[in-house]
């Protein structure tokens, strides 16, 4: 199995100063043949015409979508657009390790794993130690919201979406989980940020909501009430 049936899918909202240079990293280490989509979400900046010229193909959204909307834009293009196999999400401001994708998608490859999850040595908010916690406990899974996961294009068609709720991006793999699919999840090495915007605003703010989110994840794993819903490109 080649790279090129791996397409890694980036959000991007004002990451002008980073994509290019993680775009790069990107291709010395895993090849020329990767697919790259970032997803331009509706940026002031030049995040969209720095990731073409480094070779990316860039999906401008015209309105911004969020986050987890971006990676769901993303992930519909590259299943619906691209012939691969395998798509992988990561974050645009190179905390991800370019060699710790690698690797997960090395052992994407193997086709041993539905979904793959990376997981970090430690998190940055309280809330997100008590989402860890929760998932460890009921499924084992260290770290759910990590941004860096790895999944084989057939689980995403068949759900549907990657999130209909604000799940902080662990919705598709709470279905996933419950659904007795093949997850795997890997330790990662994160790098520190150039720049000290926060992603998810003060830190009062981000733990309300990965807490509110943590809630209702909790009330529809319980309830088993996942429901898949159509694509749309």
């Amino acid at each position: 199995m080649a790279s090129n049936q791996v397409a890694i899918i980036i959000p991007a909202f004002n990451e002008a100063d980073s994509i290019g240079n993680v775009i790069d990293e990107l291709r010395g280490i895993i090849g020329s043949d990767i697919h790259v989509v970032v997803v331009n979400d509706c940026s002031s900046d030049d995040t969209g015409i720095i990731a073409s010229k480094a070779g990316a193909i860039a999906v401008n959204l015209k309105v911004n979508h969020g986050y987890a909307q971006a990676i769901n834009q993303g992930l519909l293009y590259a299943s619906s657009v691209l012939d691969v196999k395998y798509m992988v999400t990561m974050d645009a401001d190179g905390q991800h390790d370019p060699k710790s994708v690698n690797l997960v998608i090395q052992s994407m490859l193997t086709g041993e794993f539905d979904l793959i999850a990376g997981y970090r040595a430690q998190f940055a908010r309280l809330s997100e130690n008590l989402y860890g916690k929760y998932f460890n406990y009921k499924f084992s899974i260290k770290d759910p919201l990590c941004g860096l996961k790895a999944y084989n294009v057939k689980i995403y068609r068949q759900y549907g979406c990657f999130e209909t709720y604000d799940s902080i991006g662990t919705e598709l793999l709470s279905w996933s989980l419950i659904e007795g699919i093949k997850v795997h999840q890997m330790p990662i090495n994160i790098r520190d940020r150039k720049d000290d915007i926060p992603r998810f605003g003060s830190l009062w703010a981000a733990n309300k909501r990965i807490i509110l989110s943590l809630f209702t994840t909790i009330r529809k794993v319980n309830k088993r009430n996942f429901k898949p819903t159509y694509m749309k490109l």
